[in-house]
């Protein structure tokens, strides 16, 4: 197999997604929706041209960290502030009723004579996991949907946001409930413990860099790239951090890196730049590869009929 393949994978995901997002696009639906579907029609669930390499999972997961990067730096800091109230509601409400739906649909099904489970343990426990699984949400599509529609800038859009960061952060600590029940060497408070850390490092480095890059841009009599530059470096920093060091979503830590640099004079510079990046090739190609992970088991009617 020659080496240059991955030149040939980003032609075919580019070409289709674009394709695939103005006939959705022509339905009234949003053009992130075919690009979903382009991913997995071009992967193993479907046609099988495409399968998610080393290359595509890179360029998907820097694609993602970029979108949400340019999320942060579009984002309203007061309205964002306004709606904190609206949001944590709105993700409370996006936490509870699935967890609820997802334990009563998987309590009718999971049990003797119904589906059987080969993972041994609690079927109370594996039913509460499929209702803590139900509660997962997609920030990086909420704000794609967003950015087509216009409506990212607005009050709605900024409580929308705002529920889907804290979904995110309700999420983990749910799974985590779950997973120290199942497995006593899962410990909550140190989950807890390290989401809280994040955030208090995000405010004290957040707090230095805001003054640092804000006088360093500012005494500059025009844009520049290295503008530009130093803000990515920031942003790819607070998302490894945010991974590698709190296990938060490296994306949350891009969110943030925006927020911080969207109220220096340089963001709507930045920001362009970003976007184009975002636009011609990272996004596509993060999108498509969600497709690309589906991969379709033997379908029974029971598992077609709760699905």
């Amino acid at each position: 197999m020659s080496d240059y393949n991955y030149l040939l994978d980003l032609a075919i995901i580019l070409l289709c997604t674009k394709l695939l997002g103005l006939a959705t696009r022509k339905v009234q639906m949003p053009q992130v929706v075919g690009a979903l579907m382009a991913g997995l029609i071009l992967g193993p669930a479907m046609c099988g041209v495409l399968t998610e390499t080393n290359f595509i999972k890179a360029v998907a997961e820097l694609g993602v960290i970029v979108l949400m990067f340019c999320a942060g730096l579009e984002t309203d800091i007061k309205e964002l502030k306004a709606s904190g109230k609206a949001s944590f509601i709105i993700a409370l409400c996006g936490v509870l009723v699935p967890l609820a739906g997802g334990f009563a649909l998987a309590y009718f099904f999971n049990k003797p004579g119904m589906i059987t489970s080969d993972a041994g343990g609690s079927i109370f426990l594996q039913n509460i996991f499929i209702g803590v699984v139900l509660t997962a949400t997609s920030v990086s599509i909420t704000v794609e949907t967003l950015k087509e529609l216009g409506k990212l800038k607005t009050r709605s859009g900024n409580a929308i946001l705002g529920a889907a960061i804290i979904d995110d952060i309700l999420g983990i600590i749910a799974l985590t409930i779950v997973t120290s029940l199942a497995d006593s060497s899962v410990r909550l408070w140190v989950v807890l413990l390290k989401i809280v850390g994040f955030f208090v490092f995000s405010a004290v480095v957040g707090f230095i860099f805001y003054k640092v890059y804000k006088e360093w841009t500012e005494s500059a009599p025009r844009n520049l790239h290295r503008h530009v530059i130093i803000a990515f470096v920031f942003c790819l920093l607070m998302a490894y951090t945010a991974e590698e060091f709190f296990g938060v979503a490296d994306i949350t830590g891009a969110f943030l890196a925006g927020l911080i640099i969207s109220n220096t004079q340089r963001s709507v510079f930045v920001e362009t730049k970003f976007d184009t990046l975002s636009y011609m090739l990272l996004s596509p190609v993060f999108f498509a590869s969600i497709g690309l992970k589906v991969v379709l088991p033997k379908m029974s009617l029971t598992i077609v009929i709760f699905s």
